[in-house]
């Protein structure tokens, strides 16, 4: 057998040949260990290999886990009445956003998704209040979903001037001048962020997160694919809009 042939396969089993170590004298295991070792340090490149493999793997199988999720979960992600609503409410394709305001990661897609919804007059595009980052986060999130309550219309507008704000929003003063700024009835919509339904909203959207194993924002879910985390670009977003329709 040829050394790489030999060292691929010990590396390819190694639980195998941990079981038959076992039989092998401490001379034949020191034997094979040796040409293990030398083998790794005249070629470590192969050790990369490895690391890429197993990495595309864990991929692999976190995607098809992630599929199966989703498709166990579609009426909570795709079809709850309450959920804040964007773009074109009758799209060929629905995304999804879980997002907290006071996330950097966010607001740096935020200018993305407007351009996406721009572009792509079919996309129906869903935001999950997820505030998990601070207490101005929930009370942003509250009084988003509340404007979504009084004047759904309004809640894009509002979200985006959240998302748009410099830093993070310091005081809940900061959410009620963006709120006041577009002309919104802040007395209103303070009385409706208080509702106990508006609670229950964003409680049901963290034990969705939880179950969907999502602990960050921003997190996109895009057909039968959950992105964890910020794309780096229009065209990510793009690509991922791309698959979908594909499939």
């Amino acid at each position: 057998m040829k050394l790489t042939t030999l060292v691929t396969a010990l590396l390819g089993g190694m639980l195998t040949f941990s079981s038959v170590a076992a039989e092998m004298s401490p001379t034949e295991q020191a034997n094979i260990e040796k040409v293990v070792h030398q083998y790794l340090v005249s070629h470590p490149e192969i050790l990369i290999e490895m690391s890429n493999a197993l990495r595309a793997k864990q991929e692999t199988q976190q995607a098809d886990a992630d599929k199966e999720l989703l498709k166990q979960h579609a009426n909570q992600i795709f079809k709850q009445a309450d959920d804040p609503v964007a773009g074109n409410p009758q799209g060929s394709l629905t995304i999804v956003e879980f997002v907290d305001y006071n996330c950097g990661y966010c607001k740096r897609s935020a200018p993305l998704v407007q351009e996406l919804l721009k572009k792509d007059k079919e996309i129906r595009y869903i935001y999950k209040e997820f505030p998990i980052l601070s207490d101005t986060s929930v009370y942003a999130s509250k009084a988003a979903l509340a404007v979504n309550a009084l004047y759904p219309a309004k809640y894009e507008a509002f979200h985006n001037a959240l998302m748009a704000h410099q830093g993070a929003l310091k005081t809940n003063d900061d959410v009620v001048s963006i709120a006041k700024s577009l002309g919104l009835d802040w007395s209103k919509i303070s009385t409706k962020a208080n509702d106990p339904a508006i609670d229950k909203k964003i409680a049901m959207n963290h034990a969705m997160a939880q179950t969907l194993n999502i602990t960050g924002t921003p997190a996109f879910i895009i057909g039968d694919q959950l992105l964890r985390g910020a794309p780096q670009s229009l065209e990510m977003l793009e690509d991922s809009v791309k698959q979908a329709r594909s499939k």
